[in-house]
């Protein structure tokens, strides 16, 4: 019944993934890591194997794709995890290109085992595209377009109105969105990412070179209506579009900015979320974790979704013990074939570690509720509190 995770982690400082070690363990899987050498990730004691690369001899470099390779032969894993989105596009990348080498092609399946099909790679990492495929499955979205230039997102603004919302269409952690509130915003957030001028040009030819990149088409930006109203997240686990379990809450309290990360989570009874995750989910015939953003319009109570986070989030971790459904335990037993349990929910509030303390050392939440520090994983807790 014990099944082989490997997760594999590009992002050195990403906190969130940190954590899921635990929850995997508390229900029974062996986990496996591939990341950079003193990443989070790595210092967690709920890791049975680990395999690190120093990051300066990597960068995001395609050397990632033999290091992929070597960590797939070392841990036989049955189940291989994206722990952020440069690893999920490395792992699409790669796939794409093993399945074309005879004698590789049991690896392209494996990497693809646990990832959403092949044709969904240009909508799970394209916010846009995301959108718009809601749209069409009936999923309630905000108005979005994508722009190639600032006159042109000037132009959309009237049937938007300020303030908009500008994204970059790959990123995550809340990297790549700005809220514009005039058109001075608007001209400095598209300045920002967009890639206009020799050097940048000179820069994506040598990033497409030799780097991890996203296709050229997706490096896109959009504009986005902006909605008045509280910001949530719908985490849930999947396997070929079958969910097992889904945990919606809300972002209470967010750090760094309006945009960054949560520090405090609220759970939430919301059935327009859970509705939409298991729609999302069934259409791109999504395995593995993944979470809806979404947005509650404070004055209708509608709730639009505005993104896809493809890959574990923070509360991924969270046992039932707090919030009723704990994704890890019903993961596992939906890959085993074993019945899941949909309990009734359960209202809970928590304070992220070490989020909420970075946002508020006084915070009234660091001791009135439920704070998720790894008490029990010195070594990471040591490493997050610095």
């Amino acid at each position: 019944m014990t099944k082989k995770i490997l997760i594999i982690a590009l992002a050195k400082d990403w906190t969130g993934i940190s954590r899921l070690p635990s929850g995997l363990k508390r229900a029974g899987f062996e986990v496996a890591a591939l990341c950079p050498k003193d990443s989070y990730l790595s210092k967690t004691k709920y890791l049975d194997h680990l395999m690190t690369y120093p990051i300066f001899t990597y960068t995001r470099s395609k050397v990632i794709y033999g290091l992929i390779l070597a960590a797939m032969v070392r841990f036989d894993a049955d189940i291989i995890i994206p722990g952020d989105e440069e690893a999920l596009l490395a792992m699409q990348n790669l796939s794409r290109t093993l399945k074309h080498i005879p004698g590789l092609k049991g690896f392209a399946k494996s990497l693809r085992k646990f990832i959403a099909p092949e044709q969904f790679d240009r909508i799970v990492l394209n916010k846009s595209r995301l959108v718009e495929g809601c749209g069409q499955w009936g999923v309630r979205v905000p108005k979005n377009v994508r722009i190639n230039s600032v006159e042109e997102a000037i132009k959309e603004v009237p049937s938007f109105g300020y303030p908009v919302v500008l994204k970059f269409d790959f990123g995550y952690g809340a990297s790549g969105v700005s809220i514009c509130r005039h058109e001075e915003d608007l001209r400095k957030g598209f300045y920002k990412y967009s890639k206009a001028g020799f050097a940048a040009r000179a820069k994506e030819f040598l990033k497409r070179t030799f780097f991890v990149v996203q296709e050229s088409d997706e490096a896109s930006i959009s504009l986005q209506q902006y909605i008045t109203g509280p910001v949530g997240q719908v985490p849930f686990v999947a396997k070929d579009g079958e969910v097992f379990a889904i945990n919606p809450m809300l972002k209470y309290k967010t750090y760094p900015g309006e945009t960054g990360p949560s520090s405090v989570n609220r759970g939430i009874d919301n059935q327009e979320v859970r509705k939409a995750a298991i729609v999302v989910a069934a259409q791109l015939k999504y395995s593995g974790f993944g979470s809806l953003d979404f947005i509650v319009d404070e004055k209708t109570q509608d709730a639009y979704v505005i993104e896809l986070n493809p890959r574990p989030i923070p509360p991924s971790h969270f046992s039932g013990e707090l919030c009723a459904e704990d994704l890890c335990v019903s993961f596992y037993k939906g890959v085993n074939g074993m019945p899941t349990e949909n309990p009734p929910f359960r209202p809970f509030t928590v304070a992220l570690f070490p989020n909420e303390k970075r946002r508020d050392p006084q915070s009234p939440y660091l001791t009135q509720g439920y704070h998720d520090i790894p008490i029990d994983d010195p070594e990471l807790l040591a490493a997050l509190d610095r």
